[in-house]
């Protein structure tokens, strides 16, 4: 005996691995599309998020309540970000060759770190936070607008 009787499945579990699989397959290729509310949500959320972060380093009366809100809005856009990847069942970490131009796949995400970098030199760490979220949060919008009715 070679061992090799112990290594192969019995046809009902074999069957059931492949019904498992085509199901899988099945569903990742019907993804539904993307909400219409949601990069409305997702930029709002991150555009709140960083700019309490950044106004709580200026407002010290207020610093602790904004600090909670920047917390819920950012723990808020994880959850939307969670929901738009896995909404289609699929969440790809890169476009296909071809699909998205470089614009859309690095210069759009670069400009909230350019204009953060650039408004935390002019105006310190809370310009830079509040410079951030506003762009990212215009962006995270722009994108997703881009996937609305689109399956994802």
């Amino acid at each position: 005996m070679n061992g090799t009787e112990a290594t192969r499945p019995d046809p009902e579990a074999a069957a059931a691995a492949l019904r498992g699989s085509e199901a899988a397959r099945a569903a990742a290729a019907r993804p539904r599309a993307v909400p219409g509310w949601l990069p409305a949500v997702q930029g709002l959320l991150c555009a709140g998020g960083f700019t309490a972060l950044g106004l709580s380093l200026v407002e010290s009366q207020l610093s602790g309540l904004l600090v909670g809100v920047a917390l819920v809005c950012l723990v808020g856009l994880l959850g939307a970000q969670w929901l738009g990847m896995h909404h289609g069942g699929v969440a790809p970490w890169f476009a296909p060759r071809g699909t998205r131009s470089p614009w859309q796949s690095w210069g759009l995400p670069a400009a909230p770190l350019v204009v953060g970098l650039l408004a935390w030199a002019l105006f310190g760490p809370a310009g830079g936070l509040t410079g951030f979220g506003v762009v990212a949060g215009l962006v995270t919008w722009a994108r997703g607008l881009g996937q609305v009715g689109k399956a994802s």
